[in-house]
């Protein structure tokens, strides 16, 4: 697991000189006020200028359970339209059972009515065989009847009435075979509805049991449907509380920085303070010595004034008249040592830079932060150097930093220069 390491460079009032013994107590009871009051913030997150990878877990839950969630949509979508489908399929298939019973029912009426009529006309035509068997039959009472007439006309009259009671027998003998061949239709029109109806019956039960099995897995869409909101809304609540944690960390974050720069602005003062008070100092010795020299020159020049006046010799000539007192010459104070922004070294042995100083888009608030400070990628344990020589400020830990140290490196280019070492997992 690798740290970061975030350097916080701060500018701040210029002029100013080492600060005292007195102010470095004073620096060392704001520290330890501030480690007791940082010790009591309960931080879940050791690295808040990042995002948290909770919110970013849920995030991607919410994501996918949004993704999740419109698929078993659109599949319960499917399988009801598929519920729907089968039910029109279903009543499409009553209404063609209702219809082939229809058709079976009057199929079997006409094949009951084709039989008696069959059954009658046999009983007919048998019964008319008889009757004309018991008579002699159809030929020879034809011939007796013709030669019995008394004329000729009257025999032809009584052939055609013979002929006539011939035909009638054929036609009803035609009758009957037709009667038969259409039985015979019926009856096979009567097998083909019972297959039909026979059909229809398992295509209605096999269609009942997809419908069934589709209505199953449209319950069960429902309810996978019902689990995905569900899921989508507790996410979206985690998203909500990890943001409200988010904007708290920041808000934590940025009145750290305040503080940091308010205490950094403080030591500048102090020391701009001290500065001005020891030049102030000097200028007095300086006046002090001045005036005491004239003084002292004074004295002289009388006391040569009395020698003369009582020698009466002549008088030396007088010394030059001592320079108008000027502005106070600069600081013996050993100057500052030049500094370019390269001054500052590496304060790990890692150069490898994971976020640079600068503003940025939170990913997840969707607005811009400023980032300040530069992480360094380093492996948890390793060796934290200073940027620069300096002297300690501070060492705390603090809710949104860790482990912290602020160096004060003094003035350097005619600014105060400090830097903030973060994220530690222990002091040295």
């Amino acid at each position: 697991m690798s740290a970061v390491v975030a350097l916080l460079c701060v500018s701040v009032v210029t002029g100013m000189v080492n600060p005292s013994a007195s102010v470095a107590r004073r620096d060392d009871d704001l520290r330890e006020k501030k480690q007791s009051v940082e010790k009591r913030i309960e931080e879940t997150s050791s690295r808040i200028h990042e995002v948290s990878a909770d919110l970013l877990r849920a995030q991607r839950l919410v994501e996918q359970a949004r993704v999740d969630l419109s698929s078993a949509r659109s599949y319960l979508a499917q399988l009801r339209e598929q519920v729907a489908e089968a039910e029109r399929y279903d009543e499409e298939m009553q209404r063609r059972l209702e219809n082939a019973k229809i058709r079976l029912q009057n199929a079997r009426l006409d094949r009951k009515q084709g039989r008696l009529d069959v059954t009658a006309t046999r009983a007919s035509l048998a019964s008319y065989a008889v009757s004309n068997y018991q008579s002699g039959g159809i030929g020879l009472s034809s011939l007796e009847v013709a030669f019995d007439s008394q004329d000729a006309t009257e025999a032809v009259d009584s052939i055609q009435d013979v002929d006539t009671v011939v035909n009638k027998e054929s036609v009803a003998l035609q009758e009957l075979q037709a009667q038969e061949v259409l039985l015979g239709l019926t009856q096979e029109r009567v097998l083909e509805t019972k297959q039909s109806v026979q059909q229809s019956r398992a295509q209605a039960a096999e269609n009942l049991v997809s419908e069934q099995i589709l209505e199953a897995q449209a319950a069960e869409a429902e309810r996978e449907v019902a689990r995905k909101v569900q899921t989508l809304r507790y996410q979206r609540e985690r998203v909500e509380a990890a943001k409200r944690a988010e904007l708290k960390k920041l808000a934590s974050l940025e009145a750290e920085r305040e503080r940091t720069e308010r205490m950094l602005r403080e030591l500048a003062e102090r020391r701009a303070e001290r500065r001005a008070e020891r030049q102030a100092e000097r200028r007095a010795e300086r006046q002090a010595e001045r005036k005491a020299e004239r003084q002292a020159d004074r004295a002289a020049e009388r006391r040569a004034e009395r020698r003369a006046d009582r020698n009466v010799s002549p008088l030396p000539p007088a010394p030059p008249a001592p320079p108008a007192e000027s502005s106070p010459p600069p600081s013996n104070d050993p100057p500052e040592a030049p500094v370019d922004d390269a001054i500052l070294g590496y304060p790990v042995s890692s150069t490898y830079v994971t976020s640079p100083y600068g503003m940025r888009l939170h990913p997840v608030l969707r607005v811009y932060k400023l980032h300040d400070g530069t992480d360094f990628s380093a492996a948890c344990g390793s060796a934290v150097y200073a940027a620069a020589d300096g002297r300690v400020a501070q060492a705390y830990y603090n809710a949104g930093y860790g482990n912290r140290i602020i160096l004060d490196h003094g003035f350097v280019a005619g600014v105060s220069l400090a830097t903030s070492y973060n994220h530690m997992t222990s002091f040295a």
